[in-house]
């Protein structure tokens, strides 16, 4: 099976060109058909990597290609290939940027080149979607050398084009959060394409890694990269195997050798030795040439089986899904991105000690690193893990200076309402000069202040450790309480509890943009409605004429469980623009059951409140498609004969 892979960075100087070429002769040699394209137009080189080899550089290359499509010509693109002739295995192929062939009037072309033009007025995307097709076709596997940073050609490169995204970035926090940013940005924009598009399979590589003279900071490091890129392995890499021994496999070594010009070094140097650059650069190619398909062969089989038995044997006699009630984890710690060391080095090492003597067992905690502000998504990774928390440890400064603006804690603030147990733990980990003041009074004690015990400012003063320790040990013993006593409801009705949902929903949508991220949310709120209809059921005509929207979501809830006739022209109603498209939504559900319900004794009402519910979203400025597929279902099943 064909693939395009595109090396990207974040930042600049982390060899991504330097891997491409070699990856690219090493799977040429594999007999394997692949085309290189440099489409880092603003600053190309890879044609370097192959200054020795007899080439025919007439070819004009990408720009000259893309000016081509501009003009709305449909050139051949083999015409602007070169071929680069190998001594064993497949020829290589490589689209090269075309500066070298002229390069003042290359840099003129390019300035002019209007990205907003070639899409909008000039089928830029058609085109491109066309050479897609040709090249899969063509070659076994086509690498894409990107653009840094984000801009309209590394939009092309990581959004429209590839199979596979191979990220590459230095041991740093700018470069490694940079990763996981766009990585996630390109996840959520390839949603959002009008073309079919399989979710991309990323590869995390860290390049110009030194392990040689500082061995116990390297290993820290791999340590903190698969803490906070474990994400891009969960389609790929099996369970038993962790992503912090992939990435020991396939980390790029720093030689400073081939820092000076552009050498490849799996020629220089070979492939054989460990060590080597080369070694590194051939088992990537083996990984790619393989299609991910033969993990066992490159994690190596004795390890791969080791792991996989220890993995089964220890899910034996587990259940599958946790009972409603139980957790997976006893504390879920919200921490913003500059926070991250110092949750991992300072806070968590020393609460985890501490929680350990006062519950007499190791507590389960997840460190959730989350950028959620106001006006952002949870990332989907995050919402599990919070949902199946008993007690959320939140970092304070948020953003905007407010403790309770982020979903996370929103979460926490309705299930806190519903208990007498204390389930929110605030923790002022810097100052800043805004003074912090809650927007929601829960009447909880002052937060503790842990911004004086940095990890440097401990180092240099053993009484600065002893107050930070007893800090922790109080905090510690706080959290233990918590834990230790039984999380019950409050002795109130279901009323209470399920207006407690209606509020948790409004602030949802005040504080989340609308999206997959957010509809996740909302569905879980509305499944822990449905839950409770039995109970509620009596209060539907309170909850249809109520002006909350989530206090509406629950009628749907109930008359999702218990369709009425009566109430079908309500629903109606509640379809299209008067409510926020997943309330209408969760009616046009309601209204097809009603008409799998009643279509034989109530014919007649149910199309007038079909027809009624359609005209509603013709009028509508957003036609919800499966709203509108409800709908024609509920249309379908009246028309039955009995």
């Amino acid at each position: 099976m064909s693939s395009i892979v595109t090396f990207y960075s974040y930042k600049g100087g982390v060899g991504r060109s330097m891997a491409l070429a070699n990856i690219g002769y090493e799977l040429a040699r594999r007999k394997r058909r692949v085309l290189m394209v440099d489409w880092d137009l603003e600053a190309p080189g890879l044609e370097k990597y192959f200054s020795t080899f007899p080439i025919d550089r007439s070819a004009r290359g990408l720009l000259s290609l893309l000016l081509e499509y501009q003009r709305g010509a449909n050139p051949d693109y083999t015409k602007y290939l070169w071929t680069i002739p190998m001594q064993k295995g497949q020829s290589l192929h490589l689209l090269h940027s075309g500066r070298d062939n002229d390069t003042l009037n290359y840099s003129k072309e390019l300035g002019n080149f209007d990205w907003d033009r070639f899409f909008t007025e000039q089928k830029g995307g058609l085109h491109l979607e066309r050479l897609r097709e040709r090249w899969l076709k063509d070659y076994d596997l086509i690498l894409i050398d990107s653009r840094t940073g984000l801009s309209d050609a590394s939009g092309i490169c990581t959004i429209l084009l590839p199979d596979i995204i191979i990220p590459m970035f230095t041991a740093n926090y700018q470069s490694l959060f940079g990763i996981r940013d766009v990585v996630n940005y390109i996840l959520a924009a390839r949603q959002k394409l009008a073309v079919d598009r399989m979710t991309p399979t990323i590869l995390p590589v860290p390049a110009r890694f030194g392990t040689r003279v500082e061995f116990k900071e390297s290993q820290e490091w791999l340590d903190r990269i698969a803490d906070i890129l474990k994400d891009c392995f969960s389609d790929w890499l099996p369970k038993w195997i962790e992503p912090r021994y992939v990435l020991e496999q396939i980390k790029i070594p720093q030689v400073d050798f081939f820092s000076f010009g552009e050498k490849l070094a799996v020629v220089e140097q070979g492939t054989n030795d460990p060590e080597s650059v080369g070694y590194n650069y051939a088992r990537l190619a083996d990984l790619l040439a393989s299609d991910f398909s033969n993990i066992e062969t490159f994690i190596g089989p004795a390890y791969f089986q080791q792991k996989k038995a220890e993995y089964l044997a220890s899910r034996q006699g587990k259940p599958q899904q946790n009972k409603p009630g139980e957790f997976d984890y006893d504390l879920f710690i919200d921490a913003p991105r500059d926070a991250y060391q110092w949750v991992r080095e300072v806070l968590l090492p020393a609460l985890t000690e501490y929680l350990t003597d006062e519950l007499g067992r190791q507590p389960r905690i997840f460190s959730g690193l989350s950028d959620v502000r106001a006006g952002e998504n949870v990332h989907a990774s995050l919402l599990n893990p919070l949902q199946r928390s008993k007690l959320l440890v939140t970092l304070l400064p948020r953003q905007d200076n407010s403790l309770f603006s982020d979903q996370e804690i929103t979460h926490f603030i309705s299930r806190q309402e519903l208990t007498d147990n204390r389930l929110i733990f605030p923790v002022v980990y810097k100052k800043e000069k805004v003074i912090y003041k809650p927007n929601i009074d829960l009447n909880l004690p002052s937060p503790p202040d842990l911004s004086p015990f940095s990890r440097e400012e401990m180092a240099k003063s053993t009484k600065l450790s002893g107050q930070f320790a007893m800090a922790i040990e109080s905090l510690a013993k706080q959290i233990a309480q918590s834990l230790n006593t039984t999380s019950s409801p409050k002795k109130q009705d279901k009323q209470k509890e399920v207006r407690q949902l209606a509020v948790e929903y409004e602030r949802l949508l005040d504080r989340m943009p609308s999206g997959k991220e957010r509809t996740i949310v909302m569905e879980n709120i509305f499944s822990k409605m449905k839950a409770l209809v039995n109970d509620i059921r009596p209060e539907l005509p309170t909850l249809m004429n109520s002006s909350s929207a989530g206090e509406r979501l629950a009628a749907m809830a109930i008359l999702q469980e218990y369709p009425g006739i009566d109430q079908v022209g309500w629903l109606a109603d509640h379809v299209g623009d008067a409510e926020k498209p997943f309330v209408g939504y969760q009616a046009s559900v309601a209204l097809f059951i009603a008409a799998r319900a009643f279509k034989n004794a109530h014919k007649s009402v149910l199309r007038q409140s079909i027809d009624k519910a359609m005209a509603n979203v013709e009028r509508s400025a957003y036609k919800h498609p499966n709203l509108i597929r409800n709908l024609n279902l509920a249309k379908a099943e009246v028309a039955l004969k009995k």
